[in-house]
């Protein structure tokens, strides 16, 4: 008995001591796994991180306002390489080897866009920096073919990290419309390379190399366009090649926008003016210089801007993988729109310093405004009590002002005899004007630039017109800068005709639809409406007043009585407007302008050489503006052509077929 108890407790004593043990083996295990191991685990560890690797959202398409389709997003198969985490240079080497041959693009052009930290260069491979993540999925080719496809597909095991995907890309229509107004896109990274203002800090909500507005409607509607992306959260390593994908949120694709452009119309105006400025250069001498032209369109009732054309055009698909220097130099001239800001003079074939050389010579695209500014004048003085409705003035041809030393002359210095304020339009007369602007100076003196300037603004002059496109251009008041050097008498008169205000095509538009409107001065509308991706209505526009400018009818009556004058027998612009069905209210403008160029001189005390700015040249522009049908009025047109001439051989033909494109698809008995 006594030795039964004592072999049981032997025995309890041994799993006693083996159970010992074994806490002593796992503690000291533990010790070790935390104390000497710990740092290698938790360095482990914090290899191991999440990234996002967001989806691009299907941009938005842009559509005219009968919804043809002028930008859109499409599928594309893509070819894509995400780098592996064994690869080393020799595997990258052996890869753009292959997928020369496969997918026809050159080495050179693979390893750039692969961005693994090589280049090929003069036949020979060189490191470079890389410039993203590792981790992020680069696009080495788009637009693949069925062909280049299965061909991929068949060498998948030899293609580590090649895959074929489907991405959006974006599409402008082959025809080129309005191409300044939509814009175009560029991959993200640029934008903020440029340090594009709309994009600043906004690196979260983009892929670099997705592709957001640059210029025009693509720029002023990226939000309602671009979609929210999406996002495929992966584990990657150290060295950021994935581990494995632990989550996906799909994108959202953005809305659609509707234009108030309708293509048809602005096609065949950018035709006609294709067709005409030949025609145009070949028969008038001052006009032979002449490579672009400017016109907007507007609905009066509106501000539906119906035709924006800034001419010439080029082709905006150019953007989208990104031009060379060589095509980059043949479109950079014409890719700004002229008709909301300074666009240059197009001096192709010239390029390098030949090309600036030649800028020099030539007028941008805004231009003095010139006579066409002459109904506000004749509104002034209604309004300020210079004139009277029933005025009647002897036009003797030339206008002493002043002591009498100054004059100002009509065109040829040409005798109109007895006028009245709309005569006075009807013969676009620079002596009628000048008693105006003289008295004003004599009745406010200092305040006369400031009186002259409130008229202005209220029809759009000098101020923005609020038109919901980028960076649009308010113009020049150059008669502020005269009244500050000469005093308000040099300033009112030399503004009284034109001369002083140099305004864009758009605020032209607006000046001719205020007028139309009898004071009423709406924004240009460029968007009519937005929807979904699937097509429901998300918001509409309507008509915006910016201000008004109410003056008694009668005031109104002579104004457009005037510009009636102007395309009957004796007007300026008879030729142009001749034989059509309705009636149109129009003052043309013939803006003569100093051109000054650079010329380097040497300083003969000092001997440093110095740029100075020589005259040139004097050069005329044609301006007109207009809207018919005057009983009714449904459309307002402004154009510019630079270097024209007379606005009436020159800017008014374009008007004319800018109301026959219009009766001809649109109509104007709706």
């Amino acid at each position: 008995m006594k030795e039964a108890k004592s072999d049981r407790l032997k025995r309890l004593q041994i799993v006693y001591i083996v159970v010992f043990l074994m806490f002593v083996a796992i503690i000291l295990r533990l010790a070790q796994i935390q104390i000497q191991q710990g740092s290698d685990y938790a360095n482990e560890l914090a290899d191991r991180s999440y990234k996002k690797d967001y989806i691009s959202a299907m941009r938005g398409n842009i559509y005219d306002r009968n919804g043809y389709v002028i930008a859109e997003s499409r599928p594309s198969h893509l070819a894509v390489f995400r780098e592996q985490e064994v690869m080393g240079k020799k595997a990258y080497f052996a890869l753009v080897e292959k997928l020369e041959k496969l997918l026809s693009v050159d080495k050179a052009t693979l390893l750039k866009k692969m961005d693994v930290g090589y280049a090929y260069e003069k036949g020979n491979y060189v490191e470079a920096a890389r410039q993203l993540p590792r981790y992020l999925e680069k696009e080495l080719k788009v637009d693949l073919t069925d062909k280049e496809i299965a061909v991929l597909g068949e060498h998948r095991g030899d293609l580590p990290g090649i895959e074929v995907v489907t991405k959006p890309i974006r599409k402008y229509d082959p025809k080129q419309i309005a191409v300044q107004a939509v814009g175009y896109v560029r991959p993200f990274h640029i934008a903020e390379n440029v340090k594009l203002a709309s994009y600043k800090d906004e690196s979260t909500r983009y892929l670099p190399n997705q592709l957001v507005g640059f210029d025009g409607i693509e720029l002023s509607y990226e939000k309602e366009l671009r979609g929210s992306n999406g996002y495929r959260m992966y584990e990657v390593a150290a060295n950021q090649t994935v581990v494995k994908q632990v989550e996906e949120v799909p994108s959202v694709p953005g809305n659609h926008v509707y234009l108030t452009i309708d293509q048809r119309v602005q096609l065949d105006i950018r035709d006609s003016i294709r067709e005409f400025l030949p025609k145009m250069r070949a028969s008038i001498p001052e006009a032979r210089a002449a490579k672009g032209a400017y016109v907007v369109a507007v609905e009066v009732k509106t501000g539906k801007v119906v035709a924006m054309v800034s001419y010439p055009e080029y082709d905006p698909n150019v953007w989208i993988e990104g031009p060379d220097q060589k095509t980059y130099d043949e479109i950079k001239l014409v890719v700004t729109n002229g008709t909301i800001r300074e666009a240059p003079y197009d001096t192709r074939p010239l390029t390098g310093e030949a090309a600036i050389q030649e800028g020099y010579k030539h007028p941008g695209s805004i231009v003095p405004s010139g006579s066409v500014l002459k109904p506000i004048t004749v509104l002034l003085g209604l309004q300020e009590g210079i004139i009277s409705p029933s005025d009647r003035w002897n036009d003797g041809g030339v206008y002493h002002y002043g002591r009498g030393t100054d004059r100002i002359k009509n065109d040829s210095s040409k005798a109109h005899g007895m006028i009245t304020p709309a005569i006075s339009l009807q013969k676009s007369s620079n002596t009628y004007m000048a008693r105006i602007g003289e008295e004003l100076s004599r009745r406010k003196g200092k305040e006369s630039a400031a009186v002259l300037q409130s008229y202005y603004h209220a029809f759009g002059l000098g101020v923005q017109t609020g038109v919901d496109l980028p960076n649009e251009n308010k113009g020049k008041e150059d008669y502020l800068v005269m009244d500050e050097n000469y005093g308000p008498l040099a300033a009112m008169v030399q503004a009284s005709f034109g001369q002083q205000v140099r305004a864009t095509t758009m605020q032209l538009a607006q000046f001719a639809a205020t007028l139309a409107n009898k004071g009423v001065r709406l924004q240009p509308q460029m968007v009519d409406k937005i929807t979904d991706a699937e097509g429901k209505l998300v918001k509409t526009y309507t008509p915006k007043t910016m201000s008004t400018f109410p003056h008694p009818d009668k005031y109104w009556d002579i104004l457009e009585q005037g510009m009636v004058l102007v395309t009957k027998s004796g007007g300026t612009a008879v030729r142009a407007y001749e034989g059509m069905p309705f009636q149109v209210a129009a003052k043309t403008g013939t803006s003569e302008q100093d051109i000054y160029v650079p010329v380097t001189v040497t300083d003969e005390k000092t001997g440093q050489k110095k740029t100075r700015w020589k005259m040139h040249r004097r050069i005329t522009n044609g301006v007109s503006i207009s809207y018919a049908p005057v009983d009714d009025p449904v459309l307002a047109v402004a154009v510019i052509v630079p270097e024209g001439g007379y606005g009436g051989r020159s800017a008014a033909i374009i008007s004319r077929s800018v109301y026959d494109v219009y009766d001809k698809h649109i109509g104007f008995k709706r």
